[in-house]
């Protein structure tokens, strides 16, 4: 279950071919990128490709400024800075920007000067973090598909200056940072002793791709630990659409493996949905705005409980009813019973008790702004509630549990700190010995939403406002994995299909409301589900 390191690896095939790879491709980790895209972004010219089609396929790359791209179709650095500008406004788009010399401009000592003014002239106006997402491949035009290859102290004297001209332009930081690759007849062969280099970051593979065999040996040559540029870069993966609900707030997703559905909400448009990845998703109106659903212990398919604005409710979600009359039953009532709060992120416990937290209504502005006045609860199997935390927050999130049960992780979104407490087993205790497990950096906008945790017990976290799931490994804070989405704010994830090898990820409007998954690679896998469980002998009604 971990993202091991292993070199990233992209195929770029022709455009027909571009949907055919990312679908065989899906769950293997290895990205396809597009060979070329268009100088417009929009509008009428036939027979062009927008760099937005490509990125709507689920390309993670573009390669731009190929030398055949400059021979052959009369590329100049104007139109490849253009297109490079086109790619950064793309979300989560990344560039690979060929440079080079001939073999004149070699022979007569321009290398240099050549690749120093296709750099400057490629990359103008960009902004240093715009460096994490472009690749330079420095590829001298006398070594592509001539046999002829340049030698490992030639590669690394190239490398040199393309890193000077890189650190010129945006310091030495982003100099160091930045992957250059070399391309030009790599082979199996030569692979080793070019990646033993220290400016020689990965391969840009032409001919030597068209062989399984050969590719494969080139990858493994590519796994090597001086690559110490790439190996803290966390492995980065693309969620695509696969339910266009439009909603305002979906939120909540659960997979039932019983079921073999997965379920969510709408919270303000009062909906529940239900998703068996072979019909149409189907939803049905609640009639209260909805904090969190879970999964209720029973036979019976569809069985939920639901945390409503003022109780908690139980009802069955079945494609199959006909029974359109009977609405959601009252279980109990929830706690907190002010129009200042509400539920919000909640989550079962892998003992079958359902453990919410409220949110602060007004926590932006209003009457309890900025007050800390929202609760952390857990309803038992009698119908009970138990106050878990001895403070207030809040904005509850990321409420979720490893394997063992024993720990709990939760945030106050506000506060951007994702935290771990030792999680009571029994009824009637209380969180204890809080940890600070990661902190949101400056630079991403917007906060932690919610969560779920792997079965390798890494968390995975929405991050809305951001644009991106990550999974945190809770025993070093670091992010190791990043899911990035075309929309700003992802709202929860989890983990289903019938392997539990596959994120969904529920996001909100304006620009989003559908539900995006992703197939992951590395052995990655979820947990099931636990279902909230309620004693047979209790009366509801009491409650």
């Amino acid at each position: 279950g971990k993202a091991e390191f292993s070199p990233e690896v992209v195929i770029f095939p022709p455009f027909p071919f571009l949907s055919v790879a990312i679908s065989e491709l899906d769950g293997t980790g290895i990205k396809v990128g597009a060979q070329n895209v268009g100088l417009e972004s929009k509008g009428a010219f036939t027979g062009e490709t927008a760099v937005s089609m490509v990125r709507s396929l689920g390309c993670d790359y573009v390669m731009l400024g190929h030398s055949e791209r400059r021979s052959l179709y009369d590329e100049t650095d104007a139109n490849i800075n253009a297109k490079v500008h086109l790619c950064m406004e793309q979300p989560n788009l990344s560039v690979i920007l060929c440079v080079g010399e001939t073999e004149e401009e070699y022979e007569n000592g321009l290398l240099r000067s050549v690749v120093d003014i296709q750099i400057k002239k490629g990359l103008m106006g960009l902004k240093p973090e715009d460096l994490d997402r472009i690749t330079i491949a420095y590829e001298p035009v006398w070594a592509i598909g001539t046999g002829k290859v340049a030698t490992p102290d030639q590669a690394q004297i190239a490398h040199v200056a393309v890193r000077q001209t890189v650190a010129e332009l945006f310091g030495s930081e982003s100099a160091r940072e930045v992957r250059i690759q070399y391309g030009g007849s790599v082979t199996p062969e030569s692979i080793d002793d070019l990646m033993a280099m220290p400016d020689v970051d990965g391969a840009l593979v032409g001919g030597a791709s068209l062989t399984a065999d050969s590719f494969t040996r080139i990858t493994d040559g590519g796994a090597t630990p001086t690559l110490s540029r790439s190996c803290t870069r966390p492995k980065e993966l693309t969620a695509r659409e696969c339910v266009t609900t439009k909603n305002v707030l979906g939120e909540s997703p659960v997979w039932s493996t019983k079921d073999n559905c997965l379920y969510w909400i709408s919270a303000p448009e009062e909906e529940v949905w239900a998703w068996n990845l072979r019909d149409a998703p189907y939803r049905r109106l609640v009639g209260t705005m909805l904090g969190c659903i879970a999964l209720k212990e029973s036979d019976e398919i569809g069985d939920l409980v639901l945390a409503g604005e003022r109780a908690f409710l139980s009802m069955k979600m079945s494609a199959n009813t006909k029974d359109f009359a009977t609405g959601a039953e009252i279980l109990c009532q929830r706690p907190e019973q002010t129009e200042a709060t509400r539920p919000n992120d909640g989550r079962v416990d892998r003992q079958g008790r359902f453990v919410f937290g409220m949110y602060n209504n007004y926590h932006r502005a209003g009457s309890s702004a900025g007050e800390n006045n929202a609760g952390l609860y857990r309803l038992n199997s009698k119908l009970e509630v138990e106050s878990l935390l001895d403070y207030k927050y809040r904005v509850s999130n990321c409420i979720c549990f490893p394997k063992e049960g024993d720990l709990m992780y939760f945030c106050d979104t506000p506060t951007r700190k994702l935290y771990s407490f030792n999680y009571p087993k029994e009824d009637g205790g209380k969180l204890t010995n809080r940890r600070l497990v990661w902190t949101m950096p400056s630079n991403l906008p917007g906060g932690p939403d919610g969560a779920q945790v792997d079965a390798a017990g890494f968390i995975w976290m929405a991050l809305s406002g951001a644009g991106r799931v990550i999974r945190v490994d809770p025993s070093t804070g670091k992010v190791d994995v990043v899911v990035h989405l075309p929309v700003k704010c992802p709202t929860s994830c989890t983990f289903g299909g019938e392997d539990l090898d596959t994120l969904f990820i529920t996001t909100r409007g304006p620009d989003g409301g559908g539900v995006f998954r992703v197939k992951l690679p590395f052995g990655i896998k979820g947990l099931p589900e636990p279902c909230f469980k309620v004693l047979d002998n209790i009366d509801s009604n009491e409650n």
